[in-house]
């Protein structure tokens, strides 16, 4: 296990230590700085700990204008129970992306160079003493990653849950209420959010604004009325909540391309 200062990496030489066997790659930061992954560009925050797949090419672009730490292991140092194994062959390194991020609140930067120094000193007493260091502080890294990781994806999980949760409410209540009411305000009121709130949640859930959740509800009850019933044209506008029958003409033929009494006649 290495732990390199950002300040003093050469990037060239994570590529060469890479050669024999893949590196696992942690870092710490006190200060943004920005990198490439495989080419593709990050920019890392002040905070985070990031998880990096061993076996990517990384690139440190202003490292020496960051403050921070990267830690280089491989899994045959790390590896020493299936416990070990298990963490190791998680979504902290092989999940979707092979870069993983979370915000890391809990070390202070004097704490963590506290660590450093430990394990500096242990280096000194002895191959033994610094590869127990390392492993345990390797592990408590690697624990507090994949909690908050995991963390983060059930809150992810919760508010997908209460998106789904708000846009059936809304739907419900379109159905409810369509005759009398067509604006997006009308329907967040109702629902306790804001009218931008309850489109972004549309949009995330449906793929279509609150707006044109409302109109297609509109068009289909429309269409269902000239479809399946006796009613006069000027009936059904009337039923929709329209003040003249013009303008539940133009309505239909402008969502849909044909007029009221074509859908009839067909």
């Amino acid at each position: 296990m290495q732990a390199l200062s950002l300040k003093a990496l050469n990037s060239k030489y994570l590529i060469e230590a890479q050669r024999n066997e893949p590196y696992f790659a942690i870092v710490k930061l006190w200060q943004s700085v920005a990198a490439t992954v495989d080419g593709e560009l990050h920019q890392f925050q002040k905070g985070e700990l990031v998880f990096i797949r061993p076996g990517c090419q990384v690139d440190f672009l202003n490292a020496e204008e960051g403050d921070g730490y990267i830690f280089l292991f491989t899994a045959s140092f790390y590896e020493r129970s299936k416990e070990d194994s298990a963490l190791l062959n998680s979504i902290l390194f092989f999940g979707s992306h092979p870069v993983a991020v979370i915000d890391d609140p809990m070390h202070d930067e004097q704490s963590f160079h506290q660590l450093i120094e430990r394990l500096e000193n242990a280096s000194q007493q002895g191959e033994v003493i610094f590869s127990l260091m390392a492993h345990h502080f390797l592990e408590a890294l690697l624990l507090e990653g994949y909690h908050g990781l995991n963390a983060s994806i059930y809150m992810e999980k919760q508010e997908k849950q209460l998106d789904l949760s708000l846009v059936n409410n809304f739907s419900v209540l379109v159905h409810k209420y369509y005759r009398e009411y067509t604006s997006v305000q009308f329907y967040a009121e109702q629902l306790h959010v804001t009218p931008r709130k309850l489109t972004e949640c549309c949009l995330a859930v449906t793929g279509k604004s609150a707006k044109t959740l409302i109109t297609d509800v509109l068009v289909r009850q429309a269409l269902r009325y000239i479809r399946h019933t006796n009613l006069s044209i000027a009936q059904i506008s009337y039923e929709m909540g329209f003040n003249d029958e013009s303008n539940f003409r133009n309505f239909v033929k402008k969502r849909t391309g044909n007029i009221p009494r074509a859908y009839r006649e067909n």
